[in-house]
């Protein structure tokens, strides 16, 4: 019997001539043998167990970091991705709201308006200089939105953060025309988009000419910090590729390591993956809450805050997505190689077309892969790096699938699959017919049955297909039967 084989059974024959070391204490029948037959491999087991579990724990705590870093490498350290997300901000509704709101302010707090205005109006209408100014800087706040919403504007806007973002690591040389070093502090200059916006709004330009060189100016950081900054971002461009390589190196030898286990290993692979990425997602969600309420100074401003951190926070869930979409991949791995019968019994489908058409195989793996490409469901899909490991991690499974079908199925062929399938359909179609035949039997009257079956013994016996004596016993038997 299988699992009551006597493991003496096992072990092979010693050669001819030789007796079998034993080492003093251990004969067989002694208690030292039975002990370190069965302690020793316990507690290996044990502490090779144990430390599968640690080599998952850290990767998935590492994979967690991991995804932090890339994100911040992609979205923070990434001129083309920066400006891309701060245009996105500049299209939102309440972005640009609060934003064409601050620049009007800026203009109305460093320029008399209503003074210029009352210079310029004839001596009759020069009280109104008050209430037109009240009234344009309504309609300054209304045509600063549209302004904001034009595609030169956006441009200019992406421009700018683009620049930005160029010059953000290298910022001690002050050369960008955007971001500048003033004093001990880094600022970044909204002045030029505050003087278009002032002229759109059809404001005189000697007016224009006297807003002051500082307005309009947001500080980003002290000079003091720049050094910090420098060293973070070297860190963090580091830890982007450092952090993944290290992650997947743990899953791999926990998998490695987990011999005679590894399917239930890989299992657990796809749900740290899974863990990892709930968690990026949790803290994200709790992040919002954290940062609107810290950074919104008023009610007025917290949707324009709360749009951008949601938008800026918005490539982290997307990798974060991306890991949870690995994670299922690999349960669903774990799962067809596992004991349950609808895996057994794909894999004993699948191994004649693995083994025997493995070009077919790979073929139609490919073909499913690019359809995932075209379609392009997580952002993961359309970069080219993510995209080859996806595909390097697709074709080493499948040869994985082939080596583990050639060793359960190595008979099978392409008539059993056809034969078994064909079986189970026709299993499937008679359990219908069985359920059916069971229902009207259960719905229909046991009275009526028994007539209709009389009915059809007496016609029988008046054709002639029954003699006497056998329709006196197939009536008795029904009667019987009742």
């Amino acid at each position: 019997m299988e699992g009551g084989a006597d493991p003496e059974l096992n072990r092979p024959d010693p050669e001819p001539g030789t007796e079998p070391a034993t080492v003093p204490g251990t004969e067989p029948g002694s208690e030292t043998a039975s002990e370190t037959a069965s302690e020793q491999p316990a507690k290996s087991r044990g502490g090779h167990r144990w430390g599968v579990r640690v080599l998952l724990a850290l990767a998935t705590l590492i994979s967690i970091l991991a995804i932090l870093a890339v994100w911040a490498n992609r979205q923070v350290l990434n001129a083309n991705n920066w400006s891309s997300t701060s245009t996105a901000m500049l299209a939102h509704p309440a972005i640009r709201t609060a934003l064409s709101e601050y620049l009007v302010n800026q203009v109305y707090a460093n320029v008399n308006v209503a003074g210029d205005l009352q210079s310029a109006l004839p001596p009759a209408l020069k009280p109104l200089a008050g209430p037109a100014s009240g009234a344009l800087r309504g309609a300054a706040q209304k045509v600063a939105d549209e302004v904001l919403g034009l595609p030169r504007v956006q441009d200019a806007w992406r421009a700018a953060n683009k620049v930005a973002a160029q010059q953000f690591i290298n910022i001690v040389e002050n050369k960008s025309k955007v971001v500048k070093l003033q004093g001990n502090q880094v600022i970044l200059d909204l002045r030029p988009i505050m003087v278009d916006v002032a002229n759109q709004i059809g404001l005189p330009s000697s007016l224009v000419d006297k807003v002051p060189p500082n307005a309009a100016q947001l500080k980003v950081l002290k000079s003091d910090q720049i050094k910090t900054v420098q060293s973070a971002v070297k860190l963090v461009r580091g830890l982007a590729i450092i952090l993944p390589a290290i992650a997947l190196i743990l899953f791999a030898l926990a998998v490695w390591f987990s011999e005679g286990r590894r399917r239930h290993a890989l299992f657990f692979v796809g749900v740290d993956l899974l863990i990892a990425g709930i968690v990026v997602l949790v803290a994200r969600n709790l992040g919002d809450h954290y940062v609107t309420n810290k950074l919104a100074q008023g009610e007025s401003v917290r949707p324009a805050v709360n749009a951008a951190y949601t938008i800026g926070t918005g490539m982290l869930r997307d990798i974060a997505g991306a890991t949870l979409l690995f994670g299922i991949v690999i349960l669903f791995a774990a799962a067809l190689a596992g004991p349950k019968r609808p895996a057994v019994a794909l894999r004993r489908s699948m191994a004649p077309w693995l083994r025997d058409r493995p070009g077919v195989a790979y073929g139609v793996l490919t073909v499913i892969l690019f359809l995932i490409v075209l379609w392009g469901p997580i952002p993961a899909t359309r970069k080219v790096i993510p995209v080859l490991i996806i595909f390097a991690l697709a074709f080493l499974g499948l040869h994985a699938l082939r080596v583990q079908t050639a060793q359960e199925f190595p008979e099978a062929s392409e008539g059993d699959t056809a034969h078994a399938l064909g079986a189970r359909a026709s299993g499937a179609a008679e359990s219908v017919r069985r359920r059916t035949s069971h229902a009207s039997h259960r719905d229909s009257d046991p009275s009526e049955d028994r007539l209709k079956q009389l009915e059809r013994l007496s016609a029988m016996h008046d054709s002639g297909k029954l003699t006497d004596d056998e329709f006196a016993s197939e009536k008795a038997s029904l009667l019987g039967s009742s």
